[in-house]
């Protein structure tokens, strides 16, 4: 599956494999860290759409448990203009390799 920031395009394949490896070269450093910066702000906008109550903090086990709703999930997705398997992907991602959300 292919993400779009703007003008760079992320293929989830290689995110997964440079996620996983130990030792990146700089070119997949790169990458990797400009998808996170993506997925973070892409994050932070689907837990802001879950978010019932805006003045009270969600955790990524929340945010996770509040998309297993088919209803929610298209809600956001139309929301945000992404697929559900983006939405997915981004998700797991930031609970996978973010270690700074909780």
């Amino acid at each position: 599956m292919q993400l779009t920031d703007g003008t760079r395009t992320f293929e989830t394949d290689m995110i997964d494999e440079a996620a996983i490896k130990k030792d990146r070269d700089e070119q997949e450093r790169e990458m990797l860290n400009a998808f996170a910066r993506y997925a973070y702000l892409r994050y932070k906008q689907i837990r802001d759409k879950v978010n019932p109550r805006k003045c009270r903090y969600m955790y990524i086990h929340q945010v996770r448990q509040q998309l297993t709703s088919p209803a929610r999930l298209q809600r956001v997705c139309k929301l945000l203009s992404m697929t559900e398997e983006e939405v997915l992907y981004i998700v797991e991602f930031v609970r996978k390799y973010l270690k700074y959300v909780k």
